[in-house]
């Protein structure tokens, strides 16, 4: 029996290598790829939900899209699903063709179901914070606001998010490098240089939509 999306999910936490092998031997791997990216992009857009009734807003970061600052949070709201889409097929896309103009020899199918994994998997470490402090918000324990220019000040909390922010390229890296050095048969070094440029990719669009 071939494990289902859970069991690929979670596998990816504590043995991607291996769970990488059975993501390329489903016939629904390209589904679960998506389901996996859906989880970030749900769980983010929960975030702004919370985040925006919270009455918070970015405090020092500018948005790159022309958009009123006070209300940036309620337009992620809806932006944060396509972004993560078009984030998600740039990515895949770039990966595809630097791995082709280096004799990879993968589908496109493969890169899109195992960036979805790195994507669903890797974000945990930046999503589970960002959820964690719009709930208290919500629930009145901490304001918003404040803890926005908190994270913008040399205190505890902004060496928490720095070292949150360290995990989570570390993790999207390891996890990129890992999945196409097993798709493409690469080096470790090739590996890095190409998962390192699709993580670029991944990130850059992102930022255009979600901060």
């Amino acid at each position: 029996m071939k494990p289902g999306f859970l069991t690929l999910y979670f596998g990816m936490f504590y043995k991607p290598n291996s769970t990488f092998i059975s993501v390329f031997e489903s016939e629904k791997k390209l589904r679960y790829g998506f389901y996996s990216l859906l989880i970030p992009a749900t769980g983010y857009t929960i975030f702004y939900l919370m985040a925006y009734y919270a009455g918070g807003s970015p405090s020092t970061f500018k948005p790159w899209l022309a958009l009123p600052i006070e209300d940036y949070f309620r337009y992620d709201i809806f932006l944060t699903l396509p972004g993560y889409y078009l984030s998600w097929i740039g990515a895949a896309g770039t990966v595809y063709l630097l791995s082709r103009l280096m004799n990879g020899n993968s589908h496109f199918d493969n890169i899109l179901a195992i960036i979805g994994f790195g994507i669903g998997t890797a974000t945990w470490s930046s999503l589970l914070h960002d959820l964690t402090d719009a709930a208290l918000s919500v629930a009145g324990v901490i304001s918003m606001s404040e803890y926005e220019k908190l994270l913008n000040q040399p205190t505890f909390w902004r060496g928490l998010l720095l070292t949150l922010y360290t995990i989570y390229f570390t993790w999207f890296l390891a996890l990129f490098t890992i999945e196409i050095k097993i798709s493409q048969k690469f080096s470790i070094i090739k590996s890095l240089i190409v998962a390192l440029i699709g993580l670029i990719t991944f990130q850059l669009i992102l930022l255009i939509f979600i901060r």
